[in-house]
């Protein structure tokens, strides 16, 4: 493994691919990886366990049929079990977590790969192999569910839709997108595999429009995804937000000329992107579960960016060192994107499957974010794209104001894209608030 402060004297934009990242001594795997449910550990102390080996799933008895198609979490490292113990994961929130102390020969890591013939797969045996596999669905930055939970939503509908996501919701991230240019081949084989497994009518492509679509779509369509039809749109990421689910919605219907209303688009189109389908490629062509990620790494006060393929579990201090270590004094840490993303406090914070991208910033662009009162100037409604009132929500939230019951219901339609709180003079956390009194809603209704 080599530091990145070295691979840039050869290499000036190590951004333009994946680089692997140091294998670490010891992680720290969260037991909560997607939401809605905290695994139970399957190890304890003292348990020796194998490279890619499951060492936690969801208790049936806790969560009963809901959990049914919930990720299973794997050990990205042999090793040894030396404590479950509580820690930072990288949405804010807390809980266990299950530390190994590297110890043993590997299974997947250094050994030349077997591809499996999967073609003659049925629909079933693909799901089930994607979700022995762990892989979720990261399309959103503020949700995260299990493939298959996601795949079960939608089965039952007619002219189901697959769209694929080939660029980041938030433009700060980066993963997709180098991603796909560097993967893409193996991207498109994990979006035919989704696309049989949902029995899908059409694929629905986004990608960047300042972006070329990678050389393989050069290749007659059929050789990469069959004989389902495909279709190409392109976005512009220059506004924000563009990738969001109406947002990719509408560019379909503006380039198809169709009216379908989005409602009924919603319920039929299972959205995801880049990173997902290559988890998908792993899982069921090589059938390795998801045990790394790659993030994108970047910060002012770091002494080189770069995507990082990293263990689940690997922390950020271990990244960070890769990357150089600090030249300025860090001041926060922001988890996939500074639009739309979560700052945390912890270097010792741990890599899950949902990150994509960590900023280290430094103190000097740590600029004052105490909170201030509204001042009822409007903007957050002017930016918001689905004219929604974020003002009049966090007041009932945080205030208990009186006020009409349907801003609370619009509430549950907002994508989180973080608009409203960048605008806001009074640096009112208006999106986080939201997305609290969102969980709240999901949790009534349980």
């Amino acid at each position: 493994m080599a530091m990145l402060t070295d691979i840039t004297k050869k290499d000036k934009n190590p951004v333009q691919r994946m680089t692997t990242g140091f294998l670490p001594a010891k992680i720290t795997i969260p037991l909560c990886q997607e939401d809605g449910f905290e695994c139970t550990s399957s190890v304890k102390p003292g348990d020796s366990v194998r490279e890619g080996q499951v060492i936690a799933d969801v208790s049936r008895d806790e969560y009963g049929s809901k959990s049914f198609g919930a990720a299973k979490i794997h050990s990205p490292i042999p090793g040894t079990v030396t404590e479950i113990k509580s820690c930072t994961y990288p949405n804010g929130k807390q809980g266990k977590a299950v530390e190994i102390f590297l110890n043993g020969s590997f299974t997947y890591l250094g050994k030349q790969q077997t591809v499996f013939d999967w073609k003659n797969y049925s629909p079933a045996m693909l799901l089930r192999t994607i979700s022995e596999g762990g892989v979720i669905n990261t399309f959103s930055n503020s949700s995260y569910s299990s493939f298959e939970i996601e795949m079960n939503k939608i089965k039952d509908e007619k002219d189901k839709k697959l769209v694929v996501r080939l660029f980041d919701e938030d433009p700060s991230c980066q993963a997709d997108s180098i991603l796909t240019r560097s993967e893409f081949e193996k991207i498109a084989t994990g979006i035919y595999i989704s696309a049989k497994v949902l029995d899908a009518n059409e694929i629905i492509i986004a990608y960047a429009k300042n972006a070329k679509l990678p050389a393989a779509v050069g290749i007659e369509t059929k050789e990469l995804f069959g004989s389902i039809p495909v279709t190409f749109i392109e976005i512009d990421t220059r506004f924000y937000p563009c990738g969001g689910k109406r947002e990719l919605i509408k560019a379909w219907q503006k380039q198809r000329r169709v009216a379908v209303s989005d409602k009924e688009m919603l319920r039929t189109c299972f959205f995801t992107d880049s990173t997902t389908m290559f988890h998908v490629y792993n899982a069921v062509v090589l059938n390795i579960p998801v045990e790394t990620v790659n993030v994108f790494v970047t910060g002012d006060c770091l002494q080189a960016n770069a995507l990082l393929k990293v263990c689940v579990g690997t922390s950020f201090k271990t990244i960070a060192k890769q990357c150089g270590g600090f030249t300025k004094k860090l001041g926060k840490i922001i988890v996939n994107g500074q639009i739309s993303g979560v700052a945390i406090n912890s270097l010792d914070t741990p890599v899950t499957k949902y990150v994509k991208s960590i900023s280290f910033n430094s103190r000097q662009d740590n600029y004052d974010r105490s909170v201030g009162v509204c001042l009822r100037c409007g903007r957050c409604r002017s930016v918001c794209s689905l004219d929604l009132s974020p003002n009049i929500i966090y007041a009932k939230k945080i205030n208990n104001a009186q006020v009409d019951p349907i801003y609370l219901e619009s509430a549950m339609l907002c994508t989180e894209c973080g608009l409203c709180s960048a605008i806001c003079p009074s640096k009112l956390p208006l999106t986080h608030v939201i997305r609290l009194l969102k969980e709240e809603s999901k949790e009534n209704v349980k």
